[in-house]
């Protein structure tokens, strides 16, 4: 019995860091897919923004979000088709639970390991 509290004890605590330091596999997995190629890796690119600014971007669907990427028409469709999924609010999640103000520091393990700068910075 003594050894199932523990293991729950661990559990737990390992499920509440998760949760407070915005680590949204889902929304780390499409940021990947969609953005780092041009804004670097996923910690990198959350935390070139603040909670405020994610937020604004992310308004009524990602709007501005879309209206950032409209020169590039390939990218564009990928975002609006993202935006009419549900996997969209992952995304935004990750970006607002990892912002530059959030307090929260990525760590490294399958998904996080690396650093790459991007080439083109984030524009609010």
């Amino acid at each position: 019995m003594k050894w199932f509290m523990k293991s729950l004890f661990y559990t737990l605590c390992t499920t509440m860091l998760l949760f407070a330091t915005g680590y949204d596999e889902k929304g780390m997995k499409l940021y990947k897919k969609l953005c780092a190629s041009c804004h670097g890796s996923p910690d990198y690119g959350a935390a070139q923004l603040e909670e405020s600014e994610w937020e604004d971007i992310f308004f009524m669907r990602g709007l501005k979000l879309l209206k950032i990427h409209k020169a590039d028409s390939v990218l564009y469709h990928r975002l609006q088709k993202a935006s009419a999924k549900k996997n969209f609010q992952h995304l935004e999640a990750y970006l607002i639970g990892n912002a530059k103000d959030s307090g929260s520091v990525g760590g490294c393990d399958g998904n996080r390991c690396g650093f790459h700068s991007g080439t083109i910075p984030m524009k609010k």
